[in-house]
């Protein structure tokens, strides 16, 4: 795993433990791209706008953000049967995460919405292997995020 902010982190954690995507997916979550050796079902993630924000004595620590999940199967039932358990981990989801970079830090989600899904299908790139199935879900989440010690 490869990945920079906080929250990304926190939500691979998240999404890791959740026993219910781990029973599909094992450990084949990532940012962005996904190994073509890997085998299916995966998750990609990525972070298309990040917002963070300000207040009258300069930057806050808090941050909202887009973010796109990439629920990918060799068939269309379990892309979507997959899509509909990152769903169910992260709308709605309020919560602290502690993930240790360093050090012990808190990564406090004030907010996960969904806020679109669609799905797509992916053609073989090399003409050998079946395409891809996915579906798309993108969430608005607000973090903050704090050293704890």
């Amino acid at each position: 795993m490869s990945t920079n902010s906080p929250l990304e982190r926190a939500i691979y954690k998240k999404l890791s433990e959740d026993s219910d995507i781990s029973s599909i997916v094992a450990t084949r979550i990532s940012p962005l791209v996904l190994d073509q050796e890997l085998a299916l079902p995966a998750i990609t993630y990525d972070i298309s706008s990040s917002r963070p924000y300000s207040d009258l004595s300069g930057g806050s620590r808090l941050i909202s953000l887009d973010m796109d999940f990439l629920c990918m199967a060799d068939t269309f039932l379990a892309a979507s049967d997959l899509g509909e358990e990152v769903r169910k981990a992260l709308s709605g989801f309020r919560g602290s995460i502690y993930i240790n970079v360093g050090g012990l830090i808190n990564v406090e989600i004030l907010g996960c919405t969904h806020t679109n899904d669609r799905t797509d299908y992916a053609a073989p790139v090399d003409g050998g292997r079946q395409g891809s199935y996915i579906r798309m879900l993108s969430f608005l989440i607000s973090y903050r995020a704090n050293a704890t010690g």
